[in-house]
């Protein structure tokens, strides 16, 4: 589809056993106060640049 990045915000012994990394590292962050170890990116290709910048998710979530 096209996409060369995946973040999630989930629990960080679980994730990274897929390849999940702190997505800090890569210049990534919520706009939400959540715990740094808790959202996580994982590129998809191997594409130098990945992405950097705040997520954000849609009013239904609350957040």
């Amino acid at each position: 589809m096209g996409e060369s990045l995946v973040v999630v915000l989930g629990h960080a012994g679980y994730y990274p056993r897929f390849g999940f990394r702190r997505a800090s590292g890569f210049g990534i962050r919520a706009s939400f106060d959540v715990p740094d170890e808790a959202l996580m990116a994982l590129p998809l290709d191997d594409s130098p640049a990945v992405p950097e910048g705040v997520i954000r998710y849609p009013a239904a979530f609350g957040v």
